[in-house]
């Protein structure tokens, strides 16, 4: 069941701490609540893909330092400014903080005022596990013809929630591999994590 903006609210000041909902900071609730959703904002951090000397993304136990390698963190200030360009692909994070109970899920969507504009805000992670806490990671790009303008504290965003009907037994934060549980920022890919991405690298007996 989709939540509606008055059962959202119920939830973030939920007496029972097994039903609450975190969502922090709320900077304006009459510009951010809407009918069934919460708005969210751009952070501060910012990884853009690099250009550089490299024929493949290779996900090998080396991965890690190669991401960071080929990515490039940019940090702005609040009254900085982020350009994305056409066809440009970059990692950002929400300004806000989420924990959500085991009993909630939820999804991250674009605003539509801004994809009129060309932005999109993920390629495909925009599915928020039960148990989820943590900033969640925008991947955006820019389909249009022009840069867009970006800067911190935008409301490029919103997200919705869903009961469920009723507690999962592997709440994002008890899964085996919770690669990004408890993140306070923005988080590169831990795809080189996985266990079938793992067991290619290693060499036949």
């Amino acid at each position: 069941m989709l939540l509606s903006e008055i059962e959202i609210a119920r939830r973030l000041v939920d007496l029972d701490e097994s039903n609450r909902l975190t969502v922090t900071p709320i900077l304006d609730a009459k510009e951010q609540f809407g009918p069934s959703s919460i708005d969210v904002r751009l952070g501060t951090d910012f990884r853009r893909l690099e250009n550089i000397n490299r024929s493949q993304v290779a996900l090998n136990e080396g991965f890690h330092n190669e991401e960071e390698a080929y990515t490039k963190r940019v940090l702005l200030s609040a009254d900085q400014r982020f350009y994305l360009h056409p066809g440009e692909f970059v990692l950002a994070s929400t300004l806000e903080y989420f924990k959500l109970p085991d009993n909630l899920a939820a999804r991250i969507e674009g605003r539509s005022s801004w994809g009129r504009l060309g932005l999109l805000v993920h390629a495909t992670a925009g599915f928020v596990d039960p148990g989820f806490a943590g900033a969640l990671t925008f991947e955006l790009s820019n389909a249009g013809r022009l840069p867009i303008e970006l800067r911190p504290g935008l409301r490029i965003g919103q997200i919705c929630f869903f009961s469920m009907s009723r507690r999962s037994l592997i709440p994002y934060g008890a899964k085996h591999r919770a690669k990004y549980w408890g993140a306070t920022g923005l988080q590169i890919s831990r795809a080189h994590t996985d266990p079938e991405v793992r067991g290619r690298q290693r060499k036949p007996q």
